[in-house]
């Protein structure tokens, strides 16, 4: 069971150091991290975002579109792909380091495009902002055998999309700047899905600047859901949170 554990923090721990606000980076502005995605502002008020360590196993993008201000709130869409088959089927394989259901049992892990959409506005204040997102999601190709599915924290609320095949997800975030070095950011979400109960994610960080260009964040991760194991009532589980992060002008 721990094994799980671990396989579900790796998998999407990238997902748990999002940058959430509607403003991107500025134009030739770059930031990654050791778990983070690479991120890259562009011309027309654009942000491109990819995981560079899973992009080969697991084809992802993000692009972000700032629009314009509307009474000092902050507008934004954001679009991701993600091609999760690759990955799922070095999981399936036989021996160490397989993890689902055996093809020869329930057949092979079919081709899965995964396409989200967001809406995000920000409010900037003195000290602090707030972030509101809606979204929606789908997966093309989706008829995962449920048998598949890594049915624990962090990890089912997202493969479970491959099953279903639709998904949409809600959440506030809210970002404070307590000093010169120190940064704060905690966030709720609800992630939803068809027949089953909602998932309830929250994150809180502490951001310190080491310098110009390095940042240290530490935090924990609480979720909260209804899991195939465990139906009857919800399991809360806190995941310890460390990245080192880095920025530069191209």
């Amino acid at each position: 069971m721990k094994y799980y554990y671990r396989i579900s923090i790796l998998l999407y721990i990238g997902l748990l150091f999002s940058r959430d606000t509607a403003y991107p980076l500025e134009n030739g502005q770059r930031q990654m991290g050791v778990f983070q995605p690479r991120i890259y502002g562009m011309n027309n008020n654009l942000e491109i975002s990819t995981h560079p360590l899973l992009f080969f196993i697991k084809p992802n993008i993000k692009l972000k579109k700032f629009y314009r201000e509307i009474n000092g709130f902050g507008l934004a869409s954001r679009y991701s792909f993600d091609y999760p088959t690759l990955l799922l089927r070095i999981l399936q394989k036989d021996g160490i380091g397989g993890l689902l259901s055996n093809p020869n049992d329930v057949g092979k892990i079919p081709h899965l495009l995964v396409l989200q959409g967001e809406l995000l506005t920000t409010k900037i204040f003195t000290q602090y902002s707030v972030t509101a997102k809606l979204g929606m999601s789908t997966c093309l190709g989706c008829e995962l055998d449920p048998r598949h599915l890594i049915d624990y924290d962090l990890a089912y609320p997202r493969m479970a999309l491959y099953h279903h095949g639709i998904g949409a997800n809600m959440g506030l975030d809210l970002d404070y700047i307590f000093s010169e070095k120190i940064s704060l950011k905690a966030d709720g979400d609800l992630l939803f899905l068809p027949e089953e109960h909602t998932f309830i994610e929250h994150k809180f960080l502490i951001h310190y600047v080491l310098s110009s260009n390095y940042t240290l964040s530490g935090g924990y991760k609480f979720s909260y859901g209804y899991y195939p194991f465990n139906e009857k009532e919800g399991l809360w589980n806190l995941f310890p949170l460390l990245d080192l992060s880095w920025q530069w002008k191209k």
